[in-house]
């Protein structure tokens, strides 16, 4: 495998397990990541209103868009089973007790429970008679803006394919994210192998889609500001934005506060930096001890990643790893 690989996996070794363990222990690798909305989204959970939350920055109230951690790990998972289905088919085969590997599914109950997807993100109890924690946790993700300022809603119909036609039923107006909305957000996982955190990795850097409809609408590009390991897990998304927020304002002034919110589009390097920023000054706050490794470093072991070899040798090392831990026995 490739040294800047190598190198990372020595590096974070003291923060994560040789293999999978079914009893807990103590071990977190933090991912701070930066969504970036670069066409307009649909997170709903209705199909119709924006997702939204009331927050308290400060001493100001503010509505906000929200991004539900269901909605992102099941956008995640999506991109991490084509990815085996592309690379490991005939190893899973080969590891399969009965009949052949088909992919696996998104179906809760009948997922094949011996993939690494299987293995890292968790499943219900289905045939092999064992139910599998998630050892990702994702957080609500919360954009920096108000909802009034980046949701709009877009006139929509269903009427046929005739050129004259009548309006029908299948009108509607949903809201969308406006492109250039940006989503701090802060994925951690669990006493996972040095494999399973560049799989993760891996599924960030690749995914660029999340919300409803996602062949069509909610293009997403995941900035990872920095990756962070340690034994207490660090700040939450929503204290990230907050934070990012009042960084912006400058002073916690409600009239610069409000220009923030407000504000027609905000400056990607100044949110990823406060982002940063942020993130490692609330976990000095509370007493999260960390080893770091910022956006350049991560950069580079990703690109290193770019080579479906190098993914594939990876997910066959988790494969061996995980053979015991998703064991029924």
């Amino acid at each position: 495998m490739s040294t800047k690989i190598d190198e990372f996996k020595q590096k974070i070794a003291d923060y994560t397990l040789e293999k999978p363990e079914r009893k807990p222990r103590q071990n977190y690798v933090s991912v701070l990541i930066l969504r970036e909305l670069q066409s307009a989204a649909r997170f709903t959970t209705d199909g119709t209103e924006a997702n939204s939350a009331v927050i308290r920055i400060g001493d100001t109230e503010a509505t906000v868009g929200k991004l539900f951690g269901r909605k992102q790990v099941a956008s995640d998972r999506r991109v991490a089973k084509a990815l085996q289905r592309t690379l490991i088919s005939e190893q899973m085969n080969s590891v399969m007790k009965k009949g052949v590997w088909d992919g696996c599914s998104m179906e809760v109950t009948k997922m094949c429970q011996r993939c690494p997807d299987c293995a890292l993100f968790g499943s219900a109890a289905s045939d092999e008679g064992i139910s599998i924690t998630s050892r990702v946790m994702y957080d609500e993700a919360y954009s920096i803006r108000s909802i009034s300022t980046i949701v709009e809603e877009y006139f929509q119909n269903a009427p046929g394919d005739n050129y004259a036609k009548s309006p029908t039923s299948g009108i509607r107006e949903p809201d969308f994210f406006k492109e250039g909305t940006l989503f701090p957000c802060v994925v951690t996982l669990k006493d996972a192998t040095p494999e399973e955190v560049l799989f993760f990795l891996n599924i960030t850097d690749r995914n660029t889609r999340y919300g409803a409809t996602g062949t069509r609408f909610g293009k997403v590009r995941n900035h990872i500001l920095g990756v962070y390991a340690g034994y207490r897990e660090g700040p939450s998304s929503l204290e990230v934005t907050r934070g990012v927020a009042m960084a912006l304002a400058g002073s916690a002034d409600r009239e610069k506060l409000k220009g923030i919110l407000t504000a027609d589009t905000l400056s990607l390097d100044m949110v990823c930096e406060a982002a940063v920023s942020v993130y490692e000054s609330l976990a000095e706050k509370q007493r999260v001890k960390h080893d770091k490794f910022d956006t350049d470093y991560v950069s580079k072991v990703l690109s290193e990643m770019k080579d479906d070899a190098v993914v594939k040798e990876i997910l066959e090392t988790q494969l061996v790893k995980v053979g015991e831990y998703v064991s029924a026995d």
